[in-house]
This record gives C-alpha cells, structure tokens and sequence, in this order.
C-alpha cells in the first residue's frame, strides 16, 4: 500500500482510493483545538501531523514552514474570533444596539482559546504579534461604536473601549464560571453607565 496523502489518495495494490483530503482550514481548525487541549500550549508540526493522522508531506503541501502555520493561525483565529463577530455587529441598525450585540457575542467566544493563544503569546513573537494587532482592532472597532452611539469625544471614547475589552479580556481569564446572577447585575450597571452618557443627535 502507498500513501500520497497530500494529495488525498491511497495505493492499494495498484489502484488508487480516494479519501478525504485535509484542507487547510482543517490543519487550522486542528491548530487552535491543540492550543486548548494542550496546556504547553505549543504547536509542533509532528504533533499536528499525529493528531490529524497526516504525514509531514500533507502539511507541508499547505505550509512552508512552521512560522508561516503560526502566522495563518493567527490570521484565521482573527478572522473567525474578530471579523465575523464585527459582520454580525455591522447588521444592527442601532447604534447603541450595536454595542449591547457586540458584548452579547465576544461573551459567547471560547474563553479557553483566547487564555490559550494569549498563553502561547507569552513565548512565541508572532503570536504576540498577531494578539496585540486584535486587541487594537478590537478596542479601536469598539471606540468607534461608542462614539457613534454617544456624544462624547474621540478620547472618551477609547477610554471607555478600553474598560469595556479589558473587562471582557478579565472574565476570559476567570477560572471559575461566573454566575448568571453576578453576570446579570454586571450588565445592569453596564446599562446604567450607557444611559448615563447623552446619546448623540
């Protein structure tokens, strides 16, 4: 039996059978399931390659090298953690609504992720990199939402973008689950300090 399983086939006495081929999406997807599962919190391209049941050649047929896996991570995760959460935003018409759904989704993101890539940020310079280019497009996309929905200025507006994300990036870090109860009364007086802002003509 022969293998080419970069290019999805299998050799078996002579005939060759087709089996699934593992995109790329799925060497990421494997990528960031790893970060969590693993608390080293370290990609190796053999441990990659063991978990998916891949050969080297597989991944290499997608990948250059191991940074360039590690900058596409970092790429995928933003896509995927970041941009689809700024696309649903986007489609609420209301300003403040669109703040009160912004919160809504970065609470329902995979807290253990992002503990994890930010772990991994800690010993790795591209993702350190690729973490701190999403926490800036994080908190500038949130300042422009304040500001749309209050009068207030540009500065208030980052300081507050700031408190907002560094809570989040706080309860991410939470090793206890926080109750609903605490949960609740913390997006009361959220509601409270909206309000408390005059809301822009």
């Amino acid at each position: 039996m022969g293998l080419d399983i970069a290019h999805g086939i299998i050799w078996l006495g002579g005939i060759a059978l087709l089996v699934a081929r593992f995109s790329k999406t799925d060497w990421l997807d494997l990528g960031l399931e790893l970060l969590v599962s693993d608390r080293a919190g370290v990609i190796r391209i053999d441990k990659l390659c063991a978990h998916a049941a891949r050969t080297k050649g597989s991944f290499y047929h997608h990948f250059k090298d191991r940074d360039a896996f590690v900058s596409e991570l970092m790429t995928y995760w933003e896509d995927q953690m970041t941009q689809k959460v700024i696309d649903k935003t986007q489609r609420i018409q209301d300003p403040i609504g669109r703040i009160l759904t912004l919160n809504k989704l970065a609470s329902g993101l995979d807290a253990e992720l992002e503990r994890a890539l930010r772990r991994w940020a800690g010993s790795e310079p591209l993702v350190e990199a690729g973490v701190a280019r999403v926490d800036k497009r994080r908190v500038e996309y949130l300042a422009r939402l304040w500001q749309d929905a209050k009068d207030i200025t540009s500065q208030q507006a980052i300081d507050l973008a700031v408190m907002d994300y560094a809570t989040m990036v706080g309860f991410q870090q939470f090793y206890v689950d926080v109750s609903h109860e605490r949960r609740a009364r913390i997006d009361k007086y959220y509601g409270q300090l909206m309000e408390s802002l005059p809301d822009r003509a």
